[in-house]
């Protein structure tokens, strides 16, 4: 790993050539992640004292209804030295950098759950804009068991308990907020796609030359009327001298699986299957513990989560809040991401913010 103390408020990133390696601080192997302070953040006691203020004073005003805080920007929110912290330090770390971040320590047992959505909808305000998580177009998406099945190609994977493959989400930046952990596993697993991009070439430069050419990826049913079930998106996209990169095997291989698409064929298999085995050989792993918020750029890192076992009551499920955000000034999208760059949007949905899934 590069210099931790380097190029953290500045940006950094070399120009990338296809057919070549990436030197770029967000290529790193797991055991150079675990070792390294770089991407953690502690709260302190001056920015939590005044989050907390800060939300009291806004909840006040939103007579219970957190639908509200859908039509407010980001000078609404004065999120004081933790705003400081986030624009200076947490974004370039992220957007730069490592391209991961974790903020630990949001005291969730001294706020109620619209002041925390006060907190995370207003810090996602002043870092970009969200997107719509699913179509019933919750702003504010709900990770948990949903007793959902993986292997449908109309269900996701974080509607479910299981162990899901390696992948980024379809948005510039992701965030989650820990609400509730669960009862056992569901550990956080990271790997740098920079670091698993040169390894891939290291080994089989041809397999990285099929996955510059486009994959179908499946809609999982979230259509417009007439829309295709799929469309298509290479996994290593090479744009202004920048790689921005797009994985997800279970989302490629649903989308090959419907009527509509051709085939995958069987070195695009190999390819994917081979990216996925690099991944687990070099991840990192991160424990998000109730009130920790993780911050993660899809562009150069790829992520999945153990399997867990859930608590029986209902309002202990392990429930992480997923933020989806668009920004000006990050890496180029891809069509994986340009795809969904309105968030997931169907005829005729809305917006809403949910602190209970209403499922």
């Amino acid at each position: 790993m590069p210099d931790e103390a380097a190029g953290m408020t500045g940006r950094t990133r070399g120009r990338v050539v296809a057919g070549e390696p990436v030197a770029d601080m967000a290529a790193w192997t797991g055991k150079e992640f675990e070792e390294s302070t770089a991407w953690r953040y502690a709260a302190t006691g001056g920015e939590l004292d005044h989050l907390a203020a800060m939300a009291r004073r806004v909840a006040a005003g939103l007579d219970g209804d957190p639908n509200k805080l859908l039509t407010m920007r980001a000078e609404a929110f004065d999120l004081g030295p933790f705003g400081d912290r986030v624009r200076d330090e947490i974004l370039p770390q992220v957007r730069d950098g490592l391209g991961v971040a974790l903020y630990r320590g949001l005291p969730m047992d001294d706020l109620t759950l619209l002041e925390a959505a006060v907190i995370y909808w207003g810090m996602g305000q002043h870092l970009g804009v969200a997107q719509s998580n699913n179509p019933e177009g919750d702003m504010i998406g709900h990770v948990l068991d949903t007793g959902k099945d993986y292997n449908d190609p109309k269900h996701r994977g974080y509607q479910t308990r299981a162990t899901m493959d390696y992948h980024c989400d379809q948005t510039d930046l992701v965030c989650l907020l820990c609400i509730n952990e669960a009862k056992s596993g569901g550990l956080s697993k990271l790997t740098s796609s920079y670091a698993a991009y040169n390894e891939l070439l290291r080994r089989r430069p041809d397999l990285v030359e099929v996955m510059r050419q486009p994959y179908c990826w499946t809609k999982h049913a979230e259509t417009n009327s007439g829309e295709d079930p799929y469309y298509e998106s290479p996994v290593f996209n090479f744009t202004d001298g920048m790689l921005s990169i797009s994985f997800g095997p279970q989302h490629i291989m649903k989308g090959h699986a419907l009527d509509e698409a051709p085939d995958i064929t069987p070195v695009q298999l190999e390819g994917i299957q081979v990216m996925e085995g690099i991944a687990e050989e070099i991840h990192g792993e991160m424990e998000l513990k109730r009130g920790d918020i993780q911050f993660v750029n899809n562009y150069t890192i790829l992520h999945t989560r153990t399997a867990f076992e859930d608590w029986p009551e209902p309002e202990r499920k392990r429930t992480l809040w997923r933020l989806w955000l668009n920004l000006d000034d990050f890496l180029p999208r891809t069509p994986y991401s340009r795809q969904w760059a309105q968030g997931v949007s169907i005829d005729g949905a809305g917006q809403r913010l949910e602190l209970v899934y209403p499922g």
